[in-house]
């Protein structure tokens, strides 16, 4: 994946202005409340940029997500806002506001000239999606698929600076060519966890993300209790079949 002055990252960001005039354009009933809410959302510079590995991105459709998903799941998320890079030509950018979680999905195509902008937003306190008829169910899904992978399952990060480029075609290349440092994400795979022998740690009480329905496909937030365990993880590649 390049990541240049042709990207959605790029063109996001010289553009800004542009595509809230638009939006405003399109909004008869558009307030000076949101003049400040899409310029929170917008706001590139002050996200972290993350990009995922193809060991994640091919982990991601094995997450199964509801149509009646429950939004109180992201009131536990550790990301409050930032820009989630699927390739060159499309990105969710993310921003909670007040009690709310507010996405827009960005594709552009310079070779094709096209572009497309779908926002939609999930309200935390009252557990619901606000989602416009026109968005399709996976535009949304395809969010909650990657925040789900960042935030709740095991994962190792790599730093890309601006002028660099880091990885293999397997892994999936990310050469950056804009000023933003970009944040690869991968698999944790490669970690191995041990107590000493004939000891124990006491793990405190804690919130955390149980797997639940058919296959275990379904996120469920579970109150775990504080207990003594001796912890025994061999790293993942050393079992991987």
């Amino acid at each position: 994946m390049k990541l240049g002055e042709d990207s959605s990252l790029e063109i996001l960001r010289t553009s800004k202005d542009n595509l809230i005039h638009k939006l405003k354009e399109k909004s008869p009933t558009w307030e000076d409340s949101d003049d400040i809410e899409i310029n929170q959302l917008l706001d590139v510079y002050e996200k972290n940029k993350y990009v995922f590995s193809n060991s994640v991105i091919d982990t991601l459709y094995t997450i199964k997500v509801n149509d009646e998903f429950d939004c109180n799941i992201l009131k536990e998320r550790k990301t409050l806002n930032g820009i989630i890079i699927l390739d060159s030509t499309e990105l969710y950018i993310f921003q909670e506001i007040g009690e709310k979680l507010k996405v827009m999905n960005f594709k552009v195509s310079i070779k094709d000239d096209y572009s497309d902008i779908k926002i939609f937003t999930f309200n935390l306190n009252e557990n619901e999606k606000i989602i416009a008829e026109n968005i399709e169910t996976e535009v949304w899904k395809k969010f909650l698929r990657c925040l789900i992978y960042l935030d709740f399952l095991p994962t190792e990060t790599k730093y890309i600076n601006p002028n660099e480029k880091f990885g293999t075609r397997k892994q999936g290349k990310v050469i950056n060519k804009t000023d933003h440092k970009i944040i690869l994400v991968t698999k944790a795979w490669n970690q191995e966890y041990k107590t000493k022998p004939n000891t124990k740690f006491y793990s405190k009480a804690h919130w955390g993300i149980r797997w639940t329905g058919s296959g275990r496909t379904t996120p469920k937030i579970t109150f775990i209790k504080g207990s003594l365990k001796g912890l025994n993880k061999p790293a993942e590649k050393e079992i991987k079949r």
